[in-house]
């Protein structure tokens, strides 16, 4: 690349939950392939915002800043709070940051990451801004980054919203096709200890889609049915570069569903055990499919360090009323396998979908009193509402609990109508008091009562 076209990227995770920086780690890696500079500054460990990202600024005078938004609202355990959980708007932090961007440069803010997908319009809107790029950042924002160099057309770029002169222009997302020809993950451009003090684990994504069509996720419209795989070689060629940039021998395979394929987690796995990699690895997502004492021995020999199994829940109308895709029996058989293997496991339960009655809990609860899970049981109560993509929302505009679009943006939870209110005022420490369960009540806001 002509040394005139090298631009000065400085991507911001805008993250403060304690997770590994994943996406702006891969895209970052791709913008410095494509022969830019890049830096990362993560907000996450930040003692003053103003001061440190002014420093940034002034010191490597970026020409284009990417902001990645992983989320727009949350709720944090807080057992001071109403229900143990405070509700966190997360829009202001990222106003406070661009605000401060404009201040001290003239560099072009760029927005993206997974909150950006689902509220682009609103978030321009929000923070008086002109472009983002919706999906897969790996190549468009490097092609966006060479059209701006080069004069060229930065609003046909595949993902792109634009707003200008009262109106927005959307180009559709163009997902990635070849995986495995992406450039490495900058982890290298992180310093890891800070993220080690926090107990954070790098992430490595092994593939791309969903072939589900649960009712509460938008992945499969958002990633397409289709899996895009990456081969085991590439997989491990990622984790040893984690091993060796960030000096970490643990890494956590962190897509929807590590287990579907089934034949591609295998693989993945068997190539661990051929290679004798020095490595640890765990997920956060195995689905109740095909987790067998078979399985579970491949997970044990390969460096298997934790897993998480899925549930969501145990009762069969609610499994077919979310449409997870298997059964109670498969619920059974994967906590049964899992409860014979030496791998520390944990299970997560997310209770208040459509169609949720205190009789349909009792059913969930009944099933994982029958085993020992080592590792505790994670419930959120109430379904975060984000986008039409998710099917749920349809029916929650029918029923007339979500009226005006601008909801969304400012933080939607479905319960279901079937949860009485003083059931749902007792339930939290009422799963609290059973050991090892920990229990994350979703609000719309922190002023919502029931």
């Amino acid at each position: 690349m002509s040394e005139d076209l090298v631009l000065k990227v400085l991507i911001i995770s805008s993250n403060t939950l304690p997770a590994a920086p994943t996406g702006p780690v891969y895209v970052a890696g791709a913008v410095r392939e494509a022969g830019h500079d890049v830096q990362i500054y993560e907000l996450l460990f930040t003692n003053n915002l103003e001061r440190e990202l002014t420093t940034i600024l002034q010191d490597f005078q970026p020409e284009v800043i990417g902001v990645s938004i992983r989320l727009v609202f949350g709720d944090e355990l807080d057992m001071d709070a109403p229900l143990g959980t405070r509700h966190t708007d997360l829009r202001p932090q990222i106003k406070e940051i661009t605000d401060i961007v404009r201040r001290n440069s003239n560099a072009r803010i760029v927005l993206g990451g997974p909150g950006f997908n689902y509220y682009a319009r609103d978030w321009l809107e929000y923070l008086d801004l002109d472009y983002g790029i919706r999906g897969e950042g790996e190549e468009a924002f490097p092609l966006f980054l060479k059209r701006l160099a080069e004069g060229g057309d930065i609003y046909s770029v595949p993902g792109s919203v634009v707003r200008n002169d009262g109106g927005f222009q959307a180009m559709p997302p163009c997902p990635v096709q070849d995986l495995d020809n992406q450039a490495l993950p900058a982890y290298d451009l992180l310093d890891w200890q800070p993220y080690a003090g926090r107990q954070i684990t790098p992430a490595v994504l092994t593939k791309r889609g969903c072939a589900f069509a649960c009712t509460y996720c938008p992945y499969s419209k958002l990633e397409g049915k289709r899996y895009r795989l990456k081969s085991p070689q590439r997989v491990l060629a990622e984790a040893n570069n984690i091993l060796q940039s960030t000096g970490s021998r643990k890494v956590m395979f962190c897509e929807n569903n590590f287990n579907a394929p089934r034949k591609h987690a295998e693989a993945i796995l068997r190539a661990l055990i051929v290679e004798k990699a020095d490595l640890l690895w765990g997920t956060g997502d195995l689905r109740p499919i095909g987790v067998t004492d078979n399985f579970c021995r491949l997970m044990e020999e390969s460096g298997c360090f934790y897993v998480n199994l899925s549930i969501e829940s145990a009762s069969q109308s609610m499994l077919q009323s979310m449409k997870r895709g298997y059964t109670v029996k498969q619920v059974r058989e994967s906590l049964a396998a899992l409860s014979r293997s030496k791998i520390p496991f944990g299970a997560s339960l997310m209770l208040g979908a459509p169609g949720e009655t205190p009789e349909t809990i009792a059913e969930t609860l009944d099933v994982l009193d029958d085993y020992e899970i080592p590792n505790g049981v994670w419930v959120t109560v109430g379904v975060y509402m984000w986008t039409d993509y998710q099917d749920m929302v349809a029916e929650a505009r029918r029923a007339g609990i979500l009226k005006d679009y601008k909801e969304l943006f400012s933080g939607a939870v479905y319960l279901s109508p079937g949860l009485p209110r003083s059931y749902l005022q007792e339930l939290p420490e009422a799963l609290r008091a059973r050991r090892g369960y920990s229990v994350q009540f979703n609000k719309p806001s922190e002023s919502w009562t029931l």
